[in-house]
């Protein structure tokens, strides 16, 4: 296959080679083409959208000029003097760029240069003459000094006591204001003959000093502003004013051209560019097209090979799954074992040291599990078959459990876990407990592998529910050496890390993050990164969850002593959530026999353990020690371990094993009453298995039978078929496996007319194929390896009552 492939491959090859070279050259002649007319195109649009700025700017320094004039600020002539600065650098940009493309125009630069600092400076002059009338911001000019010395003038005649005098006074003030107010020289001569009756009538009648003195100044800051006027001019078209309107309109014709004429030329310039562009697109296109003939006319012979060499494929693919799940069945076998032995082990006498060795056993095996599990998923994710499948999940357990598998690690390290979460999360919740884990499992894998110190912490928080569903929020963030901002977008590729650096120096085969990616995207959410180098990430998503009728059993009846300085808020929460009879102490002094009574003593330092030891030998003490501590407790008194943060069932389990001594022993022989009539028939080839499931039943008061392989299973049930209510059938065995020996024993069923009886599969694969061949074959349910023991009760509990009898 692999040879057909090389020689399609090399043909295809050969043909696109020749295609190619025929399309570059076509290619490379249109982007010369494109690139020169582009190139002229864009500067013609550059000079355009310099004009365009000009003309913009030359509008605000009219607008900065009679907001000047209008409000006498000085801010308006700052503005003036920067819109000419940069209406100067436009236009020299503008005619250096004209000169460049030769564009024929009536349009005079160097005049126009001129006409613009003519304006500017017939402006300049006009400001001061504004602001020596009204002053700065309309103070202190020249009308508030013709003000001053009226008052001044007004108080002295009043003095004076002189009604001829006053009268002539207002006259004159009256016509001032009529003179300011139209500039009519008629009035001003009345203003000059007033003033002189004034003058006159001052120097015959009175013999005031300061009467003449305000008199003199208060005609001299007349005539000081009416000159000021005349300057600026007392009409549009007059003086100062009338000569900067003059050099405006004589530069509006200078730019008019510049404004209007030359950017109808450049839109002309730019037909022609894009004219020219349709032309070198077309040739292209027809050249593109002839060598597609001729390369499409080429590959139709090729087309049945292909075709032949893509079935091939597909069946290497489909091989590639079964060499998966075969491969799948060969390690968890022989895992089963390992997690199935551990957990009996778990209940049998052990220390408490001893119960957390056998712990960290278990959270090996689950992560080596994981891995297994990432392997098959790919191939699951590459044939589109991952289903998402929602059942009872205790999603808080979730967390704590992936917490867990990466805490001996975290130990080794020194790294701190940490966990927070919002206990307003429901309980139980409707998910597919294997997807999320796996999900929380690969972002905490990639946490722990990439941290060297600090701390990781685990978030789950409820971010809003209704009656019906809930939407929970996860994170994993860590102090990590973080990921580029420009890597980012790469990672969540298949078989992609940071770079190859990270690959040699951290491991991995880059599947996690595309794996989980993929599991959230099929429950409808997406994984997202906050991170930056050297500074640690964090991986978080939301996913919406529906609600689950089951109640978490509370545990009333056994109390608690908690003896802490610092208490764990996360402890004594768990402690309440599962209904625990809570007494907190944060003094040692304060531990009396009285509190203590026969409570469940939980202590978190070496200090208050001693004095617990010494003081209360009768009561059971847990020992609480954080997962980053690196000084062991070792005491023959103590009665368990609590690992912080890894609480969950964990913590209730521990103290419920504590209070009815099952870390001294658990019996589990059945008394003669507890013993059914019913029996199991249990379907294994591998007898680490066949005592895994063994155990489990007795403990339970169950009777078994065993069979080997598929034939005995067959007989044994031919000959006990009335006695056995369900069985449980290993599905790869010699002689005859499991489907084929369901096959048969459902033939027996439907020709001796006997009950239908419960087969569920015990199988190693979690492919969803080999599942669907399950039911198949007539199957009623299935059971992964490895399975917890939990997990297998509830499945026996469902299918018979076998356990209510027991």
């Amino acid at each position: 296959m692999q040879n057909h492939q090389f020689i399609h491959t090399r043909s295809i090859k050969r043909l696109i080679t020749y295609g190619a070279t025929a399309i570059l050259i076509f290619l490379s002649t249109f982007f010369y083409t494109e690139h020169t007319l582009d190139a002229n195109r864009a500067k013609l649009m550059s000079l355009q959208a310099e004009i365009l700025t000009a003309s913009n700017e030359m509008l605000m320094m009219r607008r900065n000029e009679k907001d000047f004039i209008a409000r006498v600020d000085s801010q308006y002539k700052v503005k003036m003097e920067d819109d000419y600065v940069h209406v100067i650098d436009s236009l020299n940009a503008i005619n250096s760029a004209i000169q460049t493309h030769s564009i024929d125009a009536d349009y005079e630069p160097q005049v126009t240069l001129a006409s613009v600092d003519d304006y500017y400076q017939k402006f300049i002059a006009l400001s001061k003459v504004v602001l020596l009338i009204h002053g700065e911001g309309g103070h202190d000019g020249l009308i508030d000094k013709l003000k001053d010395k009226s008052l001044i003038l007004e108080e002295a005649v009043i003095q004076a006591n002189n009604p001829r005098l006053d009268e002539l006074t207002l006259k004159t003030k009256d016509l001032m204001y009529h003179f300011f107010s139209d500039f009519d020289e008629k009035v001003q001569q009345n203003i000059n003959t007033n003033l002189s009756q004034v003058r006159t009538e001052i120097t015959n009648n009175s013999n005031s000093p300061s009467l003449l003195q305000a008199f003199n100044k208060f005609e001299l800051a007349f005539y000081e502003l009416q000159r000021a006027w005349k300057s600026f001019g007392y009409h549009y078209d007059e003086g100062k004013l009338g000569d900067l309107r003059d050099t405006i309109h004589v530069l509006e014709n200078k730019l008019n051209t510049l404004f209007s004429e030359i950017p109808e030329i450049i839109d002309e310039e730019l037909t022609i560019y894009e004219f020219y562009r349709l032309l070198a697109g077309v040739m292209l296109c027809l050249a593109v097209i002839a060598v597609l003939l001729y390369v499409v006319r080429r590959t139709g012979k090729l087309e049945r090979q292909l075709i032949r060499a893509r079935e091939q494929e597909r069946q290497a693919n489909k091989a590639k799954s079964a060499f998966l799940a075969n491969m799948s069945h060969e390690i968890r076998t022989p895992l089963n074992g390992i997690l199935g032995m551990t957990e009996i082990l778990s209940d049998s006498k052990l220390t408490a040291i001893q119960k957390d060795y056998l712990s960290t056993i278990n959270a090996s095996s689950q992560t080596l599990l994981m891995l297994i599990n990432d392997i098959l998923d790919l191939s699951k994710i590459e044939s589109g078959h991952l289903e998402i499948c929602p059942h009872t999940c205790a999603i808080k357990e979730v967390l704590f459990d992936t917490a867990a598998l990466i805490a001996p690690k975290a130990q080794q390290k020194g790294i701190e876990i940490v966990v927070e979460l919002d206990h307003s999360i429901p309980d139980y919740i409707k998910a597919d407990e294997q997807k999320v884990r796996q999900v929380l499992m690969n972002l905490a894998s990639n946490a722990i592998k990439f941290t060297e110190q600090g701390t990781i912490t685990f978030t789950g928080r409820l971010t809003a529910q209704s009656a019906s569903s809930a939407i929970l929020y996860f994170a994993v963030t860590d102090t990590g050496i973080g990921i580029d901002e420009d890597k980012q977008a790469h990672i969540f590729d298949e078989f992609k890390q940071e770079n190859a650096d990270t690959s040699v120096q951290y491991g991995g085969t880059g599947l996690g993050l595309a794996i989980s990616s993929k599991m959230v995207a099929l429950m409808g959410s997406h994984i997202e990164l906050k991170s930056a180098k050297n500074q640690g990430s964090q991986f978080y998503f939301e996913i919406e969850f529906n609600h689950d009728e089951q109640q978490l059993i509370q545990e009333n009846n056994i109390a608690v002593t908690y003896c802490a300085e610092h208490p764990d808020t996360l402890l004594i929460a768990e402690l309440q959530r599962f209904g625990y009879q809570l007494d907190l102490i944060r003094d040692r002094n304060e531990l009396t026999r009285q509190r203590a009574g026969n409570n469940l003593l939980l202590i978190d330092d070496p200090i208050t353990l001693h004095t617990a030891e010494t003081d209360f030998p009768n009561n059971k003490l847990i020992y609480i020690r954080h997962n980053s501590a690196k000084v062991d407790i070792h005491s023959d008194n103590i009665t368990a371990f609590i690992t912080a943060p890894l609480y969950g069932m964990r913590l209730n389990n521990t103290l419920k094993a504590a209070y009815s001594n099952d870390y001294q022993s658990r019996p589990v022989s059945p008394s003669p009453n507890q013993i059914s009539d019913k029996q199991i028939l249990i379907v294994e080839d591998n007898k680490v298995n066949q005592q895994v499931v063994c155990i489990n039943l007795k403990r339970l008061g169950i009777n078994y039978l065993i069979a080997n392989n598929g034939l005995e299973a067959v007989e044994l049930y031919e000959k006990h078929h009335d006695s056995i209510s369900l069985i449980l059938m290993d599905c790869m065995m010699p002689v005859l496996d499991g489907f084929e020996a369901t096959k048969a024993i459902r033939q027996f069923e439907a020709v001796h007319h006997t009950p239908h009886k419960h087969i569920i599969a015990l199988t190693a694969s979690i492919l969803d194929d080999d599942i669907q061949k399950c039911f198949d074959s007539g199957m009623d349910d299935y059971l992964p390896k490895p399975f917890k023991r939990d997990v297998l009760l509830e499945k026996l509990d469902k299918q018979v009552s076998l356990l209510s009898e027991a």
